[in-house]
């Protein structure tokens, strides 16, 4: 009786989902829920703050007319260079809103993945080792030949 129940309360993940999907359809609200207060999303505000400086030189010439012997003289005298600075700033505020659900199964696909190369790296490194051990006695038993005969 035990090892029957045993074997009927198993949930593999395609009965989760299933079962899942079937409360989702009946009551959303409950589903939505559960997974807001498991996974809220978390909000970060970036303030960059923008620095623009401009330059502006104006030049301007005056002409200075005289009277001399009767006859008109204009003559430019020009007008000292002025420099004017203009500093610009921007402030902006961008509002980053992560999912932390999508991040939570990100990195379990991650860590499943980190797992399987680590997996791989082992069996390279146990074929490597048989590889050399095999070579090792080939030339082991190459060398004993050749002083044997």
């Amino acid at each position: 009786m035990i090892v029957l129940i045993l074997f009927c309360s198993c949930m593999t993940e395609k009965k989760a989902v299933k079962k899942l999907a079937l409360i989702n359809a009946k009551h959303p609200i409950v589903v939505a829920k559960a997974c807001s207060e498991k996974f809220p999303n978390k909000e970060s505000i970036e303030v960059r703050e923008t620095i623009t400086h401009d330059t502006l030189y104006s030049i301007d010439t005056f002409y200075k007319y005289t009277i001399i012997n009767g006859d008109t003289i204009r003559i430019a005298v020009p007008y000292p260079v002025q420099k004017t600075i203009i500093k610009t700033i921007q402030k902006d505020s961008i509002v980053r809103v992560e999912n932390t659900a999508k991040v939570f199964v990100l990195e379990k696909q991650l860590n499943s993945c980190n797992e399987q190369i680590n997996d791989q790296k082992n069996r390279l490194s146990r074929y490597r080792l048989i590889t050399m051990i095999f070579i090792g006695f080939i030339v082991v038993s190459l060398f004993l030949k050749k002083i044997l005969w």
